[in-house]
């Protein structure tokens, strides 16, 4: 039997060479690093060699993987919080109360046809899952947007405006906001079915109570802490305390009932200020974890989609429906806000197309669904692929739209690779 050590040199190399490809495609890396995943998965490498593939991944094995995996989700999500772009705030008015209402929008209506498509899907879909938190759950993930991914679009497309990639970029924030408001209410929905409301009431509250120890009282003292330069020089000591608590709140919420990805956006709001953090761990933590931990958890997504139910017609046609529903439900709902907000046709337009953009976000709740059981594997594939459909489709779209009634000024933003 082949070890973690050879699995895990197969999907660096595979994602290296694919996210290359994808990027020189003007696409996101995440698209090849996911697409190894998937050619390396049963459905493809098992398939063409299953004997090289029984060897390589068998099943006991993927357990050490998926612990890499899930660590390369925990450093990945500690930086969400540095690509919110607040840089480009004061060249619009009325910024906050615009994109809350396009978020607002373009959420309700994509969320009420996810949840449409998914009663209609239960019985072929996934069958043998609870039926409510199917349909929360396919709701909550066709209307999310990916703020990463967005970031690496806006920075790649020159003709995008600044009030265009900033209205998008707060849209999505708040659509982050609504995202994880919704994990955690669909997880309490899901536990409180499973055992008694009051202990689900009870995790809720050390939930809340854990977040006010963090934000009241953990960072205060960590920006006390900081205030001092021998703390600020201490880099060292920075990366420590930031790791623990990240590691420390992603068990604590993991222990409550709640995803651990939920604790690691909570360590990351308290640490995002600390001088000269973000610096120091992109040269170090964050550099290795793009190059090893990162790949592995998104070719980990990918490994666990089976091709095997698109060979059946139902599941292309599911497929179809969700991407159109989603697709329409975001873009025709955030134009309506956006139009409701002043803002011109053009630039409601490229904000919906903007906001059509799935990826990581989308990719955390999917395996939060896998992991919970709300979702089936072949609704996680369908989700998978409608998720890669909408990064690839963004550019082309945007670049179509431009061509046919112009672009607007240049503009860059910070994002990430």
């Amino acid at each position: 039997m082949a070890s973690w050590m050879v699995q895990v040199s197969l999907i660096l190399i595979f994602s290296l060479v694919l996210g290359r490809l994808a990027e020189k495609v003007g696409q996101s890396r995440m698209i090849g690093e996911i697409s190894a995943g998937l050619l390396l998965g049963g459905s493809v490498f098992g398939v063409l060699w299953p004997q090289g593939h029984a060897v390589v991944f068998f099943t006991d094995s993927l357990e050490d993987l998926k612990v890499l995996a899930d660590l390369g989700l925990v450093l990945l999500m500690f930086e969400v919080v540095w690509h919110t772009p607040f840089m480009h705030a004061e060249k619009i008015r009325h910024t906050r109360l615009i994109p809350f209402v396009i978020t607002l929008f373009g959420v309700s209506l994509t969320f009420l046809i996810g949840c449409l498509i998914a009663t209609i899907s239960k019985e072929s879909v996934a069958p043998d899952i609870a039926f409510w938190p199917y349909v929360f759950f396919c709701g909550l993930a066709l209307s999310v947007t990916a703020l990463p991914v967005l970031i690496r679009i806006i920075n790649h497309l020159r003709h995008i405006s600044v009030s265009t990639a900033s209205i998008a970029l707060s849209s999505a924030i708040y659509t982050d906001v609504f995202a994880w408001v919704g994990v955690a209410f669909l997880v309490a929905f899901y536990t409180a079915e499973k055992t008694n409301i009051v202990g689900v009431l009870i995790n809720t509250l050390s939930l809340i109570a854990f977040c006010g120890f963090s934000f009241y009282v953990i960072r205060p003292l960590i920006s006390l802490l900081y205030r001092e330069r021998a703390a600020q020089r201490n880099k060292s000591m920075q990366l420590v305390f930031a790791i623990c608590y990240c590691l420390v709140s992603a068990e604590v919420t993991s222990k409550l009932g709640f995803h651990q990805a939920i604790g690691v956006v909570i360590a990351a709001y308290v640490f995002c200020k600390v001088p000269g953090l973000e610096h120091t761990w992109r040269r170090t933590v964050g550099s290795f974890a793009h190059v090893f931990f990162i790949p592995l958890f998104f070719a980990y997504s990918g490994l666990r989609v089976s091709f095997d139910y698109f060979s059946q017609f139902d599941t292309w046609l599911w497929l179809s429906i969700f991407a159109v529903g989603g697709f329409f439900g975001k873009v025709v709902g955030t134009y309506l806000g956006g139009r409701i907000c002043g803002l011109s046709p053009t630039i409601a337009m490229e904000v919906g197309l903007l906001m059509n953009t799935k990826g990581l976000v989308e990719l955390v709740i999917l395996s939060i669904g896998l992991q919970l059981g709300v979702l089936s594997e072949k609704a996680y594939g369908i989700f998978l692929i409608v998720a890669l459909l909408s990064i690839v489709m963004t550019p082309p779209l945007l670049k179509f739209f431009a061509k046919l009634y112009g672009g607007g000024a240049d503009v860059q933003i910070k994002g990430i690779k």
